[in-house]
């Protein structure tokens, strides 16, 4: 459709391409063949975006498409861009979209987007995105510079521990002797040191070894360990892929898709809890999952639900923002909290690891907004967990809907 789009670059940006190539089309008709990309792209797409902001009314499904739209087209001048000094392309992990800049450096195009809309100037913030990539590609990005240091210094004073793969902000590492690999969730790491000097990348660093397994950490008894147990939802293929033999981790099933799991929480990091250790320590499963909830419960004081008004009416959205926020709708005081606010039948969806959605479930065209919400998050999050829709019951039940 355009010159611009070559094959060496639709091959680097994937699915970008045909999601980047409607949108131009869409927005420029016959004249998309005229595209060119690069800085004056930039600028047309910017253009397009205020022109956007401009218009008098735009239902939640067209925003929505506008910036996967937008976002695959930022995507793909990137990748143009960046790939002219370093690598640059498109990668997945199931449904979530991000680019690969330079060795460690990892991008998100959409939320780029997203914020450029959100922003007081769609060119400044756009501007800012776009540095933000390239430094993410020349290994000086909050991220990128965080792997690159942690890998640095696994090879000198971990030797045991190797990279078995990385995807945006966590890392998986193989153990010599281990029969699980280690899932590293960077977040924390990144955002306290975003603003701050390499000075402080290096000392989370440090404080990054000396919580991995094998680093120093005691090996807990129960004593120790009931403090630390918290449950987490996750799907049952993901928690099989990560153990199996008597490396095989704890989990309840909690609907067709999802188990729930306990993990052991120390600051900054948490490993998945083995069902041989629930052995070793004598302790019944019911009873640690108990455990869990009760914890739980106690770092639960300050959850952040915010409501969000929709055409439909008020949905609930949890936004504490310290990745417990779908295990809770396990919590007895929760579904306390939901009837009050919204009767009787409550439906709730758990799209990803660090939220849940609630509405009223008396209102079928709210319960409609519900489920598309709950599949476009599902759609992009990195820690995805279920697009269904279910209804809580009292002590965490929850009532497949879809």
């Amino acid at each position: 459709m355009t010159l611009w789009l070559t094959d060496s670059l639709r091959m680097r940006a994937g699915a970008l391409a045909p999601a980047a190539e409607r949108f131009l089309h869409g927005w420029l008709g016959d004249d998309a063949c005229a595209f060119r990309g690069g800085a004056r792209g930039l600028i047309l797409l910017c253009d397009h975006m205020e022109h956007w902001l401009g218009l008098d009314a735009v239902d939640a499904e067209a925003e929505r498409g506008f910036v996967e739209g937008a976002g695959a087209l930022l995507g793909l001048l990137l990748i143009d861009h960046v790939g002219q000094t370093a690598h640059a392309a498109h990668v997945a992990r199931g449904s979530v979209h991000r680019l690969q800049l330079g060795t460690h450096g990892f991008f998100d195009p959409f939320a780029a987007i997203d914020l450029a809309l959100d922003a007081d100037s769609v060119r400044g913030e756009l501007a800012r995105q776009v540095a933000l990539a390239e430094a993410e590609a020349a290994s000086r990005g909050p991220l990128s510079r965080v792997v690159c240091g942690l890998l640095l210094a696994l090879a000198h004073k971990r030797p045991d521990l190797t990279l078995a793969e990385h995807f945006d902000l966590t890392l998986w590492l193989h153990s010599g002797d281990g029969d699980e690999p280690i899932e590293l969730d960077l977040t924390r790491a990144v955002e306290s040191t975003r603003e701050q000097s390499l000075d402080a990348v290096h000392a989370v660093i440090d404080k990054l070894l000396t919580m991995l397994p094998g680093g120093g950490d005691v090996v807990l008894d129960f004593v120790e360990a009931r403090t630390r147990l918290v449950p987490r939802l996750a799907r049952q293929e993901s928690l099989r892929e990560l153990g199996t033999g008597s490396g095989a981790l704890f989990g309840k099933p909690l609907t067709e898709e999802l188990v729930v799991a306990l993990l052991v929480e120390y600051e900054g990091r948490a490993r998945y809890v083995k069902g041989r250790e629930l052995e070793a320590w004598g302790v019944r499963p019911e009873r640690a999952l108990e455990l869990a909830l009760e914890n739980l419960s106690l770092r639960s004081e300050r959850t952040r639900i915010a409501c969000t008004s929709t055409d439909h009416g008020p949905l609930w959205v949890a936004r504490t923002g310290d990745g417990r926020d779908s295990a809770r709708v396990l919590l007895h005081s929760l579904y306390d909290a939901l009837t009050d606010k919204l009767g009787a039948r409550v439906v709730v969806s758990i799209p990803h690891r660090d939220t849940f959605f609630a509405c009223a479930g008396e209102d079928e065209a709210l319960v409609q907004e519900l489920a598309r919400r709950t599949a476009h998050d599902a759609a992009r999050a990195p820690h995805r967990l279920s697009n269904r829709l279910f209804a809580l019951r009292a002590g965490g039940a929850l009532a497949d809907l879809t």
